[in-house]
């Protein structure tokens, strides 16, 4: 019998895709990633995984149209089937759509399909009476298709800055806290929150053990703001590469916390904490999608840009993260920008002059 069942995690996909692929669901004319990133990224819909000994073996994709619970993609790999994991993924999506009021279920067979229809008999389910008819979309959006262009800039400062101590904001409980690890799942929640309206999608690809190898490297230091005992924000400094390569990774605050005055606070902060260790040289890197006023908020801290280049980033939606629209507007003073997210290595880059 199945150990879990449980809604797909970011890194899963890939294992659920070759699944897919081994049981003979995926079809030319439909794209899988499409279909889970389709599934992940509507409030209707979900994509359930049956794990066995730490091993995914099972899948279905649930949603409903607001009236009728539909199922797909029910599969079990093929060295488990015979045990009852088709029982238990059927009985999961039954739950997830009985929760939220759905009184019925259907899904659709092809008509030669004799096995998997006697396997829903066998479950209590019934032949309707019913023609199917269907017609594809024309423009419908391409998701998988797409690509977003951006331009990053690298900047880098070279010497601990002076200046007055700062403090926290007074009209608010600041506590900023290392996570001596953070869990996979906390910080999955701290990248998310504070990466999503900016296109962050460096972490989400990982799966959890290449997540767990990074956050647990006693050289990557991630620091927890918290504001009034709730997390608003991190900053992640990585000195896996050296003093020399001190690395400012990631940084940012949730949206809801953004003009409360404590971003700059946290900003200098964290610089101070990467100077207080092994550090020669301390870098950054921010984009066009980040926030309008990040790469003058880093410039006002003490970096300097020293590199450009032009990326190209797969479509977001293959993530379940909608595409980028152009920034509009100023924040207000005392805000600040999440660093971005790409990290590759420059191909066309140029010195900034």
């Amino acid at each position: 019998m199945i150990s879990a069942v449980r809604p797909i995690r970011a890194g899963d996909e890939d294992a659920v895709i070759a699944l897919w692929e081994r049981c003979g669901l995926v079809v030319p004319h439909n794209d899988p990633r499409r279909d889970l990133a389709f599934a992940r990224a509507v409030e209707n819909a979900e994509v359930l995984v049956g794990e066995l000994l730490d091993r995914l073996v099972a899948t279905v994709m649930v949603g409903h149209d607001g009236h009728r619970g539909w199922l797909y993609y029910v599969a079990v790999d093929l060295e488990h089937q015979g045990r009852g994991l088709g029982r238990a993924v059927v009985a999961a999506a039954e739950e997830w759509l009985a929760v939220r009021g759905v009184p019925k279920m259907q899904l659709m067979i092809r008509d030669t399909n004799t096995a998997v229809r006697d396997f829903y008999a066998a479950l209590g389910w019934i032949e309707e009476p019913r023609i199917v008819m269907s017609r594809r979309i024309e423009g419908a959006p391409p998701i998988g298709l797409g690509t977003v262009d951006t331009k990053v800039t690298s900047l880098e400062m070279l010497e601990r800055p002076v200046r007055p101590a700062l403090h926290p904001p007074a009209n608010h409980k600041i506590a900023l806290i290392r996570a001596e690890p953070p869990t996979v799942a906390f910080y999955r929640f701290l990248f998310d929150r504070v990466g999503t309206p900016w296109t962050w999608v460096g972490r989400r690809w990982m799966t959890d053990d290449a997540l767990t190898t990074i956050i647990t490297d006693p050289a990557v230091e991630i620091y927890v703001l918290h504001v009034n005992g709730t997390p608003a924000g991190y900053g992640e400094i990585d000195r896996r590469e050296g003093p020399a390569k001190t690395e400012l990774t990631y940084f940012g605050l949730m949206s809801e916390f953004i003009g409360l005055g404590v971003g700059w606070w946290l900003l200098n902060t964290v610089i101070d904490l990467a100077w207080s260790g092994p550090c020669e040289r301390l870098w950054v890197h921010t984009c066009d999608l980040d926030h309008p006023r990040a790469l003058s908020l880093y410039q006002r801290v003490g970096f300097q840009p020293f590199e450009q280049y032009d990326e190209t980033l797969p479509d977001p939606r293959l993530l379940g993260l909608p595409l980028p629209q152009p920034r509009h507007g100023q924040p207000e003073e005392g805000d600040v920008s999440p660093s971005g997210d790409h990290t590759v290595t420059p191909i066309r880059g140029k010195r900034v002059e």
